[in-house]
């Protein structure tokens, strides 16, 4: 709440209530439909491979871009036949090893891995800005409302889709909160034939 006190020598003090709390609807978040996500696999296919690579790699693991960019070798590994993502220093301290759990997006991630020889280095040699600019071309190119932070949200309400609970997509995409999980996976297709009652 904003207060004016009148002071002397003719002059207004603003007072402002600290600790007040607005209420915020957070935006809802469209997902890709099935024709759109065709579009954007097919742009990506032309696209080099490191950078098809990296996106599929946001695809399938849910990772924040941030967290792409600085992977190197030694963080992709493959574990009985599933291939895994060791991300550190991530953002809250949420550093994990998840899998990639789309089977596309892993294979095409472990065929760039081993393409690549050992190195210290970022292993797809881009920057988050270039991820973010591509995602902004394939935008203009198509008119399709696209940004890489779009997958993250699709991946994480495809496990929701598929009975992943909710506590485990929260740990795959480090997030402190389960609220903040909530909010990642509206865009989820819930089937809701099992609590629909059928009458006569």
């Amino acid at each position: 709440m904003l207060q004016v006190e009148r002071q002397a020598g003719n002059f207004e003090k603003e007072i402002v209530t600290t600790g007040l709390a607005l209420p915020v609807n957070p935006k809802r978040i469209r997902r890709l439909t099935k024709p759109e996500e065709k579009t954007w696999m097919q742009w990506l296919d032309l696209k080099q491979e490191n950078i098809k690579a990296a996106f599929w790699l946001l695809y399938g693991s849910g990772a924040r871009v941030g967290e792409v960019t600085k992977l190197t070798k030694a963080d992709i590994t493959k574990q009985n036949g599933s291939i895994y993502i060791t991300i550190t220093g991530a953002k809250w301290g949420s550093d994990r090893r998840v899998p990639i759990t789309h089977k596309k997006a892993a294979e095409i991630v472990w065929s760039y891995v081993q393409s690549q020889s050992i190195s210290s280095e970022p292993i797809f040699k881009l920057k988050k800005r270039t991820l973010q600019n591509y995602a902004h071309q394939f935008y203009q190119e198509t008119g399709i409302n696209f940004k890489c932070h779009l997958l993250r949200h699709m991946y994480a309400s495809r496990l929701l889709e598929q009975g992943v609970p909710m506590h485990t997509i929260q740990y795959l995409l480090g997030h402190k909160t389960v609220g903040m999980t909530i909010h990642y996976t509206q865009a989820a297709v819930v089937d809701l034939s099992a609590v629909t009652p059928k009458i006569n």
